[in-house]
């Protein structure tokens, strides 16, 4: 590879490195309104690159092996076009990953479901715990077991129970 021709790639990966830097530095800064705006444009431009190019006729059938197609993807060499496309695209997927993981946090303000309420803290008595810096209580005390019935007191069977 000649250096000139060196030098063109080296640019063209250094323009495109930057566009991915810049998604790591919104995301890493935590900005993600800037990100969400850099993701929205991304799409836009991407869509853009699709439209501009030009049909190479045959649709779905040829690409599949119909009409004499060589491979899947064509046998013509991608044009600037088609790889600007494929980066954007690519940087398209990775902002999305980036804004996905940043979470789904928005400001509780307006919108159309209202916040919930805070959780209401139980106090600590509701679970036997007693707060510091006061005595106990005293232990609860059992109550009594029911008297056990006397021997005698309960009928035979075939016997009825007498009222007195």
């Amino acid at each position: 590879m000649e250096p000139e021709e060196l030098r063109k790639q080296l640019r063209k990966g250094a323009i495109i490195g930057s566009f991915f830097a810049l998604a790591l530095l919104f995301y890493a800064l935590g900005w993600r309104r800037l990100l969400v705006a850099y993701v929205v444009i991304t799409g836009v431009m991407a869509v853009l690159a699709i439209l501009l190019q030009s049909g190479r006729g045959g649709g779905l059938a040829a690409s599949l092996g119909g009409l004499g197609a060589d491979s899947l993807l064509g046998t013509h060499s991608a044009t600037p076009i088609a790889k600007a496309t494929y980066v954007m695209l690519g940087l398209f997927v990775f902002i999305t990953m980036l804004v996905a993981r940043m979470g789904l946090s928005r400001p509780a303000k307006g919108g159309l479901i209202p916040p919930p309420p805070p959780a209401k803290e139980a106090p600590l008595l509701d679970f036997g715990v007693e707060p510091p810096g006061e005595p106990p209580a005293e232990a609860p005390t059992a109550p009594e077991a029911p008297a056990l019935p006397q021997e005698g007191s309960t009928p035979e069977p075939g016997e009825s129970a007498q009222n007195d």
